[in-house]
């Protein structure tokens, strides 16, 4: 990929996609392997701004579980798996704990319940623990 400035004007492309963060590359990767002529452009260095202050987690959609909010849940799921099925090399499973406070919202039976939700949400159910 040419990184240096390049005038859109002498070429045709069929797609322009603006913003060279995680969300337009990954746009611009999948319209080119689909075949089609893509311009992506950015105004400062890709992957330079949101992207380069990322977590570079992909979650799926667990903190969703606390609003309710079960068709973002399951959506960000769908994505994870998305992910982890097309970039086995990139994406991988990350144990992590979640601490309960004495004086929190967050009872261990909220947790445990939330977490059973979040495991029967998951397409093809968690395999690691």
């Amino acid at each position: 990929m040419n990184s240096r400035p390049w005038p859109l004007e002498d070429a045709d492309y069929d797609v322009v996609v603006v913003g060279g963060g995680m969300a337009g590359a990954g746009v611009a990767r999948d319209l080119a392997l689909r075949g089609v002529s893509v311009a992506l452009v950015e105004k400062a260095d890709f992957a330079s701004a949101t992207t380069s202050q990322s977590s570079k987690l992909i979650h799926g959609g667990l903190r969703y579980l606390e609003l309710l909010d079960f068709g973002l849940v399951r959506e960000s799921l769908r994505e994870r798996e998305t992910l982890r099925r097309l970039a086995p090399h990139l994406v991988r499973p990350l144990p992590f704990l979640v601490p309960i406070y004495r004086k929190s919202s967050r009872s261990l039976v909220k947790v445990r319940i939330g977490l059973k939700l979040y495991d029967w949400l998951t397409p093809g159910r968690n395999r690691e623990r």
